[in-house]
């Protein structure tokens, strides 16, 4: 299980973020932080207590734009520890993503963040920590997706088009 850290510094967007997070049964605990330098103070504590401490963050769900120190500095710090938790960005700006790979994000999601597009950034931590997935649920052929439907998305609005 996942111990997650998620920083934003927009109260309503962090708010959704941890629900979320608290939803994937791959996180076994997600805190929130209203900056990076709240942020900083809850990662010394975890870097205290020791990777596997009761205060250990495996990975940072960080947005980039926020007074102060961004999220892009935030990761340039944590790329410096022995042992820096994954990063992963949540943001409404596409146009940092080249630099947030150079800094071995994990992952880059965009806001307003999907249920779906979230959890593929928790399987992608959840793989690179070693962590073991839990069972999958039992499949409801009710709710299969149709297959000669596919879900696209334009504006925000998702429309099933007929393959």
């Amino acid at each position: 299980m996942l111990r997650a850290l998620a920083v934003d510094d927009e109260r309503p967007s962090l708010e959704e973020l941890l629900y979320l997070l608290n939803a994937d049964p791959r996180i076994g605990s997600a805190e929130g932080a209203g900056d990076a330098t709240e942020a900083l103070r809850r990662i010394n504590r975890a870097l205290e207590s020791g990777p596997d401490g009761p205060d250990a963050i495996d990975v940072v769900f960080l947005d980039i734009q926020m007074p102060g120190l961004d999220g892009l500095d935030l990761a340039r710090l944590l790329s410096g520890f022995a042992r820096p938790p994954l990063v992963v960005f949540v943001t409404a700006h596409e146009d940092f993503a080249v630099q947030a790979f150079d800094l071995k994000a994990v992952d880059y999601v965009l806001k307003p963040v999907r249920r779906e597009r979230l959890a593929e950034a928790v399987r992608r931590a959840a793989a690179q920590r070693g962590a073991t997935p839990p069972e999958p649920a039992p499949r409801d052929p009710e709710h299969e997706p149709d297959p000669d439907h596919k879900a696209v998305e334009l504006g925000g609005v998702t429309r099933y088009l007929a393959v």
